[in-house]
């Protein structure tokens, strides 16, 4: 007399695949949303070098007596710092790229009193894949930095 084969428990290709369908879905979800992040910290930390830049400019001409300014090439990752009249070039992490919203590219901070010319002045930074953007605004004469998100 023959025995029975005992049947295995095992997944189905049928399974498998519907499995691996829905682990690739939500792999795909994550990546876009990680990616947005890592974008998101990239425009943050581009705007607080830029932010502290521009508060270092105004305590120099306030502390040393002499001017003291921030100087944005347009459309770039780059900006020049300048302070005792020694240029620095600085740039931005990651791509992240600076334009002028008011038309101008530069902010001189005055010394002894550390104040501007009067004109307000708004860069705008963008992710490398323009998702995400935040706003340096310089403030009047006071030269006070703020920054704020556009999106």
């Amino acid at each position: 007399m023959r025995r029975p084969h005992a049947r295995q428990a095992a997944f189905t290709l049928l399974e498998l695949l519907i499995a691996m369908a829905i682990l690739a879905v939500v792999a795909g979800i994550f990546s876009f949303s990680l990616i947005g992040t890592l974008r998101a910290s990239q425009v943050r930390e581009a705007a607080a070098q830029l932010s502290a830049d521009l508060r270092q400019a105004r305590s120099d001409a306030l502390r040393t007596g002499q001017s003291a300014s921030v100087t944005v090439a347009a459309n770039s990752a780059a900006y020049t710092f300048t302070r005792a009249g020694v240029p620095q070039t600085r740039t931005l992490p990651a791509g992240v790229t600076l334009t002028g919203v008011t038309g101008m590219n530069s902010v001189v901070y005055t010394a002894p009193t550390g104040t501007t010319g009067g004109n307000g002045v708004t860069w705008t930074l963008t992710s490398p894949g323009g998702t995400r953007s935040l706003k340096v605004k310089v403030i009047g004469i006071t030269g006070k930095v703020m920054t704020d998100a556009t999106n």
